[in-house]
């Protein structure tokens, strides 16, 4: 077993209780916690909670209860986007992991609000995650103010939203000269951002305290970015291989299989090149961890 799969096999149900505790706590409307326990429980890999616990265990730091509650943070994102990336006015996916999506099951106006709920729930969870901490343990407020500033960032106009705004205008474009702009423009803010804020959450959770944290923790983004845009191409090629007649305009459809694959190779290499500059920097760094999580990614 790799280092990778026992960290989630003891901390995916942990990270599981954590959202189900505060799902039920984000309300007094049962009806309506529920359809966001629906939202948020109903699967998922749980990728980028994982990468934060992995990169904070990494630097051979305790993961602590606030720092589980932050990690999950980011599922309430993902979860949201999810739902409303479902909806009859973008994807009008009636699925979602193999169970009716939320529009589906409980009406497109609730879809909205489920959406909603927890987009704006993921930042009172960050802003709650020192709530009965002891005091040697609790995560500075400055910190904790970057961190709510951070995942609006990479969630909101800047990141994700904007990504999918991109994402929307390249269905059924013909855009076979346009290989950076889909990089740069659909990748990198959908897909790479919050991933890239999970490994940078890590980074900051681990070095509280310590001279190089700014250092380390751009070398971690980087990393996160590099990771998350190889993991699009894997997605791109895992769709490809399904559907190599769809009208989106992704990647192997643009530059072909083989030169997706390689692209997806060099960022791979690029996220491996910032793990071993992170060995250099912190002499406790662990990078066993991260490479399990670049060899989810591949053939």
């Amino acid at each position: 077993m790799t280092k990778f799969a026992e960290l989630r096999a003891t901390y995916g149900p942990k990270i599981d209780a954590q959202l189900a505790q505060d799902l039920k706590q984000i309300t007094t409307d049962a009806q309506f916690s529920e359809m966001m326990a629906y939202a948020v429980l109903n699967g998922g890999k749980r990728l980028r909670p994982l990468l934060t616990l992995a990169v904070i265990s990494s630097f051979q730091q305790a993961i602590t209860p606030q720092a589980l509650k932050l990690a999950t943070a980011v599922e309430w994102v993902h979860s949201y986007s999810l739902v409303h990336d479902d909806l009859p006015a973008m994807d009008n996916d009636l699925l979602r992991r193999g169970q009716p999506s939320v529009h589906a099951k409980f009406g497109e106006a609730a879809a909205i609000l489920v959406g909603d709920a927890l987009l704006t729930g993921a930042f009172e969870v960050v802003t709650t995650a020192n709530t009965l901490a002891p005091a040697e343990t609790m995560i500075p407020d400055q910190t904790i103010v970057t961190i709510v500033q951070n995942l609006a960032r990479f969630s909101g106009a800047a990141g994700m939203v904007i990504g999918q705004m991109h994402d929307m205008a390249n269905h059924g474009q013909n855009l076979q000269t346009a290989t950076d702009w889909l990089l740069q423009e659909i990748y990198t803010p959908k897909t790479a951002a919050l991933i890239q804020f999970s490994a940078q959450l890590g980074a900051q959770l681990a070095t509280l305290h310590q001279t190089q944290a700014p250092e380390v923790t751009q070398a971690m983004a980087q990393f996160g970015l590099d990771f998350g845009l190889a993991f699009q191409i894997q997605d791109d090629l895992d769709d490809f291989e399904q559907d190599d007649t769809a009208t989106i305009g992704a990647l192997p459809h643009l530059i072909g299989v083989s030169a997706a694959r390689t692209l997806r190779d060099r960022y791979l290499q690029d996220a491996n090149d910032r793990l071993t500059q992170l060995t250099t920097l912190v002499s406790a760094f662990d990078r066993t961890l991260l490479d399990d999580f670049l060899t989810l990614i591949g053939d």
